[in-house]
């Protein structure tokens, strides 16, 4: 049974100054939602969002998927934000480096505070940072792998002491890793995991109005927000379990007025005459299979670079997405600074060298391999890689498991289909895929030295250096090369929604920004 989760109490009579928050605390239940969708006079503007899956878990230290920033940047915010692909003032106001670069010191802003009413202050700062280090089941260790320790040096101040030079700590902090949680709601692993993951509370442009896990998320503007004067949507209710194949439909109607849309559905939205916000640039998705080194038959070079060799991606962007979305053979979109044109071209499609790779590896009578899959993965991906590695002789058995992430994250699973959104940070793209703890290399702790190397080099090189993009390429070929990644596709994250709502969306890699977005004006 589904089970409504409200605001605690404090976070209720933080918001008694308006009728939906008094009525709430009075009668004790949830308000319901807005039928309205359209600012003017005292109607609501209210964000009406389909979703076909949920989420499967709303704190930021724990959810691996990589996706979830996009929902839950509208309850969190980081400590700092992106400008124009460039790291700019959040919850923090300005940043200054030691002359070594080993440590950076943070100044938040004033006065602000989390959804429960608690201060956001640098001990809070330095707590999280230190449950993300920490917790046993968290997701940001190969993110904050460099991070040695932070301290709350007063009030507002906190300062990064890093283990190595490292000059892209701002842009690490600037999105999902930067999302900071209450330290009053994180207080015990008990609170973090009853309260948060399920009531997250964040300093974020919205807190939580009701959540009914699986069902929906209500959310109101949270005026206590540093940037309040900037979002002008009152409310945004999240719907779960929505059948893909109805969203286009639903918006036509007015039943919902936004939703992340692919493949078929991008035609359809066209087809409506209904407005498509989309850049590949900062949000996408890149769809891939994922090999764990450790086990066999993928400790085998040859099975690696054979099964490389078996799949071709552009069968992926016109069979599965249907013409919406670009080929790649590496982590990263074409237009990402990381994109590495050597790379692109290192395993073209060729199914007869692949049968001879396996033949040497000793499968030249045939390999037979389970493909673990979340049921929220678009199972064309699986169906036709097992299509095209089946020509190779490799038989390939779908296991579409709802505990996939257990296995996945437990880096147990030898062979699984994941996708992931961006990063702002080159450094945390590539150490999330290729280094130790990274959360997407399933061969973890699997990482080979010249890797280690390359990071190194890329974290020493300030942003403005004019070697700094040739070392994002080079540590992305070198980590990919040996890496656990198997791209099958790329593709821009597509929203569709009603004409109503601006398309003035300033958005950051794996963020939606809702500043300065309107309904009906």
């Amino acid at each position: 049974m589904n089970r409504t989760v409200k605001r605690p109490a404090r976070a209720l009579h933080a918001a008694l100054a308006t009728l939906v928050a008094s009525a709430l605390a009075l009668s004790g239940c949830a308000a319901a939602p807005s039928a309205g969708s359209a600012a003017g006079g005292d109607q609501p503007a209210v964000i009406k969002w389909a979703e076909t899956n949920s989420l499967p878990n709303w704190d930021p230290v724990v959810t691996g998927a990589t996706g979830v920033s996009i929902q839950l940047g509208a309850v969190y915010e980081p400590l700092l934000t992106e400008k124009d692909g460039e790291p700019a003032p959040g919850l923090v106001e300005s940043w200054e480096y030691n002359d070594d670069g080993t440590a950076v010191t943070f100044t938040l802003r004033d006065g602000l505070t989390f959804h429960d009413g608690s201060t956001v202050d640098a001990e809070a700062v330095a707590f999280y940072f230190t449950r993300a280090k920490t917790q046993e089941n968290s997701a940001l260790l190969g993110s904050y792998s460099n991070i040695d320790t932070v301290t709350a040096d007063d009030e507002l101040n906190f300062t990064v002491h890093l283990k190595s030079v490292d000059y892209q700590v701002p842009y690490l902090l600037s999105v999902r890793a930067g999302f900071l949680t209450s330290q009053e709601a994180t207080a015990t692993p008990e609170a973090a995991a009853t309260l948060n993951s399920q009531l997250p509370i964040g300093a974020g442009p919205f807190q939580v109005l009701e959540y009914v896990p699986e069902s929906h998320i209500y959310l109101e503007k949270f005026d206590g927000y540093w940037n309040a004067d900037e979002i002008e949507i009152d409310r945004i209710e999240i719907s779960y379990g929505v059948d893909a194949a109805s969203v286009v439909s639903g918006i036509q109607t007015g039943v919902y007025n936004f939703a992340q849309i692919g493949g078929a559905q991008i035609q359809q939205a066209k087809d409506a005459d209904l407005d498509l916000v989309s850049d590949i640039s900062t949000n996408w998705l890149v769809q891939f299979l994922n090999i764990n080194r450790k086990v066999a038959p993928f400790d085998d070079e040859r099975v690696v670079e054979a099964f490389r060799l078996a799949l071709d991606q552009g069968a992926f962007v016109d069979r599965v997405l249907l013409g919406e979305g670009e080929v790649t053979h590496q982590i990263v979109p074409p237009t990402h600074l990381a994109f590495n044109d050597d790379l692109d071209t290192a395993f073209a499609h060729d199914p007869e060298r692949a049968k001879e790779l396996l033949d040497e590896a000793g499968y030249g009578d045939g390999l037979e391999v389970t493909l673990s899959t979340s049921p929220f993965q678009n199972v064309a991906f699986a169906e036709l890689a097992q299509a095209q590695l089946a020509d190779v002789g490799v038989t390939v058995t779908i296991d579409s498991d709802p505990n996939w992430a257990q296995g996945y994250f437990g880096k147990e699973t030898a062979f699984s289909l994941y996708g992931w959104v961006g990063r702002n940070s080159p450094t945390q793209l590539l150490t999330e895929h290729f280094d130790v703890n990274g959360v997407l290399n399933l061969s973890s702790p699997y990482t080979t030295d010249a890797f280690q190397a390359a990071i190194a080099e890329l974290r020493s090189t300030p942003i403005d250096d004019p070697a700094f993009v040739d070392r994002v390429k080079a540590a992305n070929e070198i980590g990919f090369l040996d890496g656990s990644v198997i791209p099958l596709s790329s593709a821009p994250i597509t929203w569709v929604k009603d004409p109503s709502i601006s398309s003035n969306f300033q958005n950051g890699q794996g963020r939606l920004n809702w500043a300065g977005i309107t309904i009906g004006e």
